[in-house]
């Protein structure tokens, strides 16, 4: 799988850091002023009008350089989330939509449900599900910068990390959710 190209970096961190944008002042230097005035209608639309801020990505755990994946691409509330081997299966392509605060629903793109917490447990080893999108806090992801590129999801309600169950590699093993740390199973590569 090819890494994010640079162009996607820029615009996945500007979507990271929720930077406001704002027109520069007429004293701005027409570089500055072609950026902004390109990104400007971003930051002035009325907050319930807004558009929510989302891209597009792989999520690849750093043990296994295996995907996320809801599995066999079942459409159903309560479906098992998984990593499996990398392919172009739509149940491996998440969309993160920006909730503000630096929250996220991370969405499969083949069913637009929302990765949750089953149960919305808050015990370590709880079991990492899709279910239709709502208000719950145990669907409310934030990322964490990690190194090297990599990101940890942590869940608003328990304030635990996505993980794979016992730090798994192979296809099959499901997600979790587990006290953070700074285990590799709890570290993902947006690709």
């Amino acid at each position: 799988m090819a890494p994010v190209g640079t162009g996607r970096i820029v615009t996945l961190s500007a979507l990271l850091l929720a930077c406001p944008l704002t027109v520069p002042p007429a004293s701005a230097s027409p570089a500055d002023t072609v950026t902004a005035v390109s990104m400007a209608g971003a930051g002035k639309a009325a907050p319930a009008a807004r558009a929510r801020a989302a891209f597009t990505a792989n999520l690849v755990a750093r043990q296994s350089d295996r995907c996320l994946a809801v599995a066999a691409g079942s459409t159903r509330d309560g479906a098992a989330v998984i990593q499996w081997d990398c392919g172009p299966q739509p149940d491996q392509l998440w969309r993160l939509v920006s909730l503000g605060g630096g929250y996220y629903h991370v969405r499969p793109s083949h069913s637009n449900k929302c990765l949750s917490v089953a149960d919305g447990s808050t015990r370590n080893g709880a079991f990492v599900i899709q279910w239709q999108c709502g208000a719950q806090l145990d669907q409310q992801w934030k990322l964490v910068q990690r190194t090297d590129g990599f990101f940890a999801l942590v869940a608003r309600h328990s304030v635990k990390c996505l993980s794979v169950y016992r730090g798994s590699s192979h296809n099959g093993a499901s997600a979790i959710q587990w006290n953070c740390g700074a285990q590799y199973d709890q570290q993902w590569k947006l690709a």
